[in-house]
């Protein structure tokens, strides 16, 4: 994602670099390649006295085309705009987006910032060779990883468990080391040679050689990871929790109703599945569909891939240059999903012929399926990360009971009116921020365009919706101003093309609006990504594009957040279940994934036109069909991609239910963790 805010009107209709698709797997359509080769050819020679290349500029009849022509050509662009404006000719989106103003220069640098995000960033951290003390692996676990870290907001859920770390993979081990100490981001010096010119120092380190000394004899060491192990569902019911007592017979009895509650049973029984190309030539993976095999990807080699699929779907692997050649071929269940082509194997020979670059690819990949052995065994869930990964280094809202609340305060307060159309659509810039970063550091209270806003700071309320995952609800998040606002931003930026009749044929999975929207392309789209920040209690600079003053300890700009997609789903419009999350290059030392998802909702759906949002594996006690959402003008949600531990949540799954009448608008944007990729 370009960090230049100074775009041109024309890149705002186009899908913004960074902003990654969201998934979606049901595209079962193929385009052939036309065969224009025993066409007639429509250049014909031209006839003999030529009077010269030029000589139709001075033809009457010749200028008088082609000046029609042009007269057609602006009169169908006019027309072409304004098709793409909203019926409604009394909103200011009538209005042309205002041009944006000629950059301009800070006239002084911001004040240093305390936030140091990246520089803190070791992908070796949380991973533990020393033995632990206070307390046995598995129990207290919070509390030793809490004195390990320095750091007491720890998620109670999180436990050390022991990996069997194999000694093979030692040499690895302080490459990892080393690039986070010199923050080799792309392992560019770890890839290009053998090794690192030195051994590292870091404790940690330290004590994995004098295990493997003192285990000489083994051939693995032991080592302390940190895994996310979900709680009994009987603790998501807090009304549960504590029953009324009315007798001790009954009391008894509740109690152990308590103890046999169990989840139940999910309709919906889909997975992400991962395929990991471990050979040295790019590869493409194929699902056997129902008629024939159906592309899903091409993995480049010692690359990984996922998708979200169903059990006993089959996938195969096959050369790029013949598909129908199955190098391996797998029949997926939903706990043997992470899959790998290895075409290197136990042969010493083949592996010593790789490349530096491709050994050290290879192990990196190995030791990550070992890794994911064992975690599947303690948590019961995929390791659908690459290790190592630490913690996000985002914030979490804790998530324990249905119904539990979480309140913030914002000083993005509401747009009770709408500024005029020249505020309004104000493009922002470097300076822009700069400007109202100033006024903050000086003014804790300050907002932008306070005259058009509520008075005072704005309380948001989150509600637990869901506690595997972690689902919350934000009832008023957005206020009515808002909510048109967006809508109106989205018939300006609408990319939906239009067919020659008229007509506007989509994918169910679309909508009739499609729109990417930027922060910084109106101060009201800047209030709703900060009011987000404070909704997440993330820091809001974070969340957008930043200047080389500001939070000049990160080692991007970049910001964090991608682009709102905005859309409006009619009859027979939604999606299926998919996940937000990607996989990230094995090269990248962040690893970096969609952290968070925020959705807003910009208009009530009752309950007979469908559109709820639904989380299909989501754990409780009560619901087949997992937990759903039903839209409300205003309403946001947020919830979690990654579990408190650095893994994927596969049960972030989610779905929009297909309209049965009415239309559905949704805004829906990602934070990343640690940079965005």
């Amino acid at each position: 994602m370009s960090s230049d805010p100074y775009m041109n009107e024309d890149d705002y209709n186009l899908d913004p670099v960074g902003a990654a698709s969201t998934n979606e797997h049901d595209d079962d359509s193929s385009v052939e390649e036309e065969d224009h080769s025993d066409d007639e050819s429509i250049h014909e020679e031209a006839d003999g006295d030529n009077e010269g290349l030029l000589s139709y500029l001075f033809d009457k009849d010749s200028l008088k085309q082609h000046s029609f022509a042009i007269l057609v050509a602006i009169i169908a662009t006019i027309i072409s705009y304004y098709h793409l404006l909203p019926n409604d000719t009394s909103s200011y989106a009538m209005q042309e987006p205002i041009p944006l103003e000629t950059k301009r220069t800070r006239s002084k640098p911001l004040k240093p910032t305390i936030s140091h995000h990246h520089h803190k960033y070791k992908r070796t951290d949380h991973l533990m060779f020393c033995p632990p003390t206070g307390s046995e692996i598995g129990k207290g676990g919070s509390e030793i990883i809490s004195k390990s870290l320095q750091d007491t907001n720890v998620d109670a859920n999180l436990h050390l468990f022991q990996f069997n770390f194999p000694k093979e993979y030692t040499d690895l081990m302080n490459d990892y080391f080393l690039a986070d100490e010199s923050m080799d981001d792309e392992y560019t010096q770890m890839l290009k040679s053998d090794e690192y010119a030195e051994m590292t120092e870091h404790e940690q380190f330290t004590c994995l050689i004098d295990s493997t000394i003192e285990l000489s004899h083994k051939s693995t060491v032991p080592m302390s990871g940190i895994a996310y192990k979900q709680p009994h569902v009987s603790t998501f019911y807090k009304e549960d929790a504590k029953p009324k007592v009315t007798s001790v017979k009954l009391a008894l009895k509740n109690e152990n109703e308590k103890e046999d509650m169990k989840p139940v049973s999910l309709t919906y029984t889909g997975f992400t599945a991962k395929f990991i190309n471990l050979s040295t030539n790019t590869m493409n993976l194929f699902w056997d569909g129902k008629n024939k095999p159906k592309f899903r990807a091409r993995i480049e080699p010692f690359e990984s891939f996922t998708t979200v699929t169903l059990p006993g779907n089959s996938f195969y692997m096959a050369p790029t240059y013949d598909k129908e050649h199955a190098m391996e071929r797998w029949t997926l269940t939903a706990d043997d999903a992470v899959v790998a082509y290895d075409a290197i194997g136990n042969d010493d020979e083949v592996f010593l012929s790789l490349s530096k670059e491709y050994k050290k690819l290879y192990e990196m990949q190995k030791l990550n399926l070992k890794f994911a052995q064992e975690y599947l065994v303690t948590t019961k869930r995929l390791w659908l990360s690459a290790f190592p990964r630490p913690m996000p280094m985002h914030f979490m809202w804790e998530a324990e009971y249905f119904g539990q609340e979480h309140h913030v305060i914002s000083n993005q307060s509401h747009f009770i009116r709408m500024p005029p159309v020249q505020e309004a659509m104000k493009h922002l810039d470097y300076a822009d921020y700069d400007a109202m970063v100033e006024k903050r550091q000086k003014d804790e209270t300050f907002v932008n365009l306070k005259e058009y806003r509520q008075d005072g700071p704005l309380e948001l309320t989150l509600k637990v919706a869901s506690v595997a995952p972690r689902v919350f609800e934000c009832e008023n998040f957005l206020s009515d101003v808002e909510v048109q606002h967006l809508i109106d931003m989205a018939n300006v930026y609408n990319m939906t093309e239009q067919q020659k009749d008229g007509k506007r044929r989509l994918p169910k999975t679309s909508g009739y609006t499609n729109a990417w929207l930027r922060r910084e392309m109106s101060p009201i789209m800047d209030a709703i990504y900060h009011r987000s920040a404070d909704m997440m209690k993330i820091d809001e600079s974070l969340l957008r594009h930043r200047n080389e003053h500001e939070h000049s300890e990160l080692n991007t700009h970049h910001s964090i957040a991608e682009a709102t997609f905005l859309t409006k789903y009619s009859v027979d419009q939604g999606y299926i279940p998919r996940s937000d999350s990607t996989q990230t290059s094995i090269r990248n030392r962040y690893q970096p994934n969609r952290f968070a998802t925020v959705m807003l909702f910009l208009n009530d759906i009752s309950e007979d036109e469908g559109g709820d949002t639904v989380f299909p594996l989501a754990v409780n006690a009560k619901n087949h069909d997992g937990v759903r959402i039903t839209p409300k003008k205003g309403k946001a949600v947020l919830f979690y991609n990654m579990l408190p531990d650095g893994n994927i949540d596969d049960r972030s799954q989610h779905s929009s239910e297909y309209m049965l009448s009415g239309e559905k608008w949704l805004g829906s944007f990602f934070v990343w963790d640690p940079i965005i990729d």
